[in-house]
């Protein structure tokens, strides 16, 4: 096999191995911070993610007044080709920060393979913790029951590319300032 062609080789055999990193095999735990900032009483939030333009859309409705962008933000959105991903319209259902990542059976199976044994529950700031500093859970499941959510990360170069299994991967201090905005309950519409 040429060089090239173990180059690519490597390079899908870690894009599939980082794919399966992004849901929690466990139901969370977690409180949701009291931190959250929640929006003016007439105000309320909606958001859209455009798989295709690896971008996250932040909308605010005012009272009786027409849905208005007000934040745009590059996002890490699921590899092109993989067949289970989130599609459509869901909610947040917790918001968190420095959370735990609690990964698959499959995630774990993929790092032993790798040499390294990942625990069962990964703590915050661990540098095997793919959530990085926040973690927004959606509704939106696989067909599995695995959970999807948008978080941080511990890679900045995986924001903007098509490298995940379906969660959503933001610059950390982006999405921290989308997690302080919005609450449990926001609409999420996800599209191709």
């Amino acid at each position: 096999m040429n060089s090239k062609k173990a180059l690519a080789v490597l390079l899908i055999s870690t894009l599939s191995a980082i794919s399966a990193f992004c849901a929690d095999s466990l139901p969370n735990n977690q409180p949701i911070s009291s931190v959250t900032v929640k929006p003016d009483s007439g105000s309320s939030f909606s958001v859209e993610i455009s798989m295709s333009r690896n971008l996250l859309t932040l909308y605010e409705k005012k009272g009786d007044a027409k849905q208005v962008a007000v934040a745009e933000y590059s996002v890490g959105t699921v590899v092109a080709g993989l067949k289970t991903y989130p599609i459509g319209p869901g909610v947040v259902t917790g918001i968190y920060f420095d959370p735990w990542w609690y990964p698959t059976p499959y995630s774990r199976q993929v790092f032993r393979e790798r040499g390294i044994d990942l625990p069962s529950a990964v703590p915050p700031g661990h540098p095997l913790n793919y959530m990085g500093p926040f973690k927004i859970a959606l509704s939106h499941r696989t067909w599995k029951g695995a959970l999807y959510r948008i978080h941080g990360n511990n890679n900045p170069q995986r924001v903007g590319r098509r490298v995940t299994g379906g969660c959503f991967v933001m610059n950390n201090s982006d999405g921290l300032a989308l997690a302080r905005r919005i609450k449990v309950g926001t609409v999420v519409n996800i599209v191709p």
